[in-house]
């Protein structure tokens, strides 16, 4: 009865996959010796139960089974012995350990093995104190242990898998993000310089006039009228007293540009003449500077607004 509740025992917490009990174990019709053997040689630990009739017990030809060398209870602690297997001789019953002159030459090892007693009043504390003493055995785990070893090593893969694509898609949403700030940054900075740049062309708009003496000492009050339409200038300025369009015309923040065509007669012959204007933005006046295409000193003047196209 203790062997198959040990078995049991050991089978619940080891798994039964990992538990080979001879007698049971063994398929019909087996070569038991060299079964054994194998068994013998793919095992980490041995539990040789040991009760009161271990060293006595006889086959059937009366015979003592532990002097007989084909008997598979002496044959497997003998190959367990010889290959350095763990092996726990496991007291039952009241039995004590075989003294090394009570066992044949190739089980003698076996005396020397620290044995651990089962109890029937205390049987699940010793089994407990036993499985202690096997779970540190090489190789020999409990399979909840390796599933969970297994679990997390399948967990590792699948993160592993999911970060493959999960990466670019979070390299490509943080890129997407900071793209679309930059964008919403860019596009306010955009309509910030819009507005701010609408605002100084605002300050443009409408009729100026100024005082000027060309260089022949002439003098004029010359009219002109700007009408910006963003960075571009459109409108019309007096030469001479004389409306003209004005062209080529341009706004860079409190300057602007532009330029205005004419006709001169030169005695006999008429030819086309062009002063190139550039202005500054200061205060509520522009200050103007007016240069011909002749290379004459440029002359200034101050524009004041009219004071009835106040924008």
């Amino acid at each position: 009865p203790y062997a198959g509740r040990l078995y049991d025992r050991l089978c619940a917490h080891f798994g039964a996959d990992q538990v080979f009990m001879d007698v049971d174990d063994i398929p019909p019709g087996a070569d038991f010796a060299a079964y054994i053997d194998a068994k013998i040689g793919s095992c980490d630990a041995m539990v040789v139960v040991v009760g009161k009739d271990w060293l006595t017990a006889r086959n059937a030809d009366g015979q003592l089974r532990l002097s007989d060398p084909s008997d598979f209870v002496g044959l497997e602690v003998s190959l367990a012995l010889q290959r350095s297997v763990l092996v726990i001789p496991v007291l039952v019953g009241g039995a004590s350990i075989p003294k090394p002159e009570e066992l044949r030459a190739d089980l003698k090892a076996l005396s020397k093995r620290n044995a651990l007693t089962l109890n029937d009043h205390d049987f699940q504390r010793d089994v407990d104190q036993l499985i202690e003493a096997l779970d540190k055995a090489p190789g020999l785990r409990k399979p909840a242990l390796k599933q969970n070893i297994d679990s997390r090593a399948e967990l590792r893969k699948k993160l592993l898998r999911r970060l493959v694509w999960k990466v670019p898609l979070i390299f490509l949403l943080m890129s997407l993000a900071v793209w679309w700030q930059m964008r919403r940054e860019n596009e306010a900075q955009l309509t910030t310089a819009t507005q701010t740049g609408a605002s100084k062309a605002m300050a443009f708009t409408g009729s100026w006039k100024g005082d000027v003496t060309y260089p022949w000492q002439v003098s004029h009050t010359e009219q002109f009228l700007f009408q910006p339409e963003e960075d571009k200038l459109f409108g019309t300025a007096t030469f001479l007293g004389v409306k003209r369009g004005i062209g080529d015309g341009k706004i860079v923040g409190e300057t602007i540009s532009f330029s205005v065509a004419f006709e001169e007669i030169y005695g006999s012959t008429m030819r086309s003449r062009r002063n190139r204007y550039e202005g500054k933005l200061s205060g509520d006046t522009i200050r103007l500077r007016i240069m011909d295409d002749q290379g004459n000193s440029p002359v200034e003047l101050v524009l004041t607004r009219s004071p009835s196209t106040t924008p």
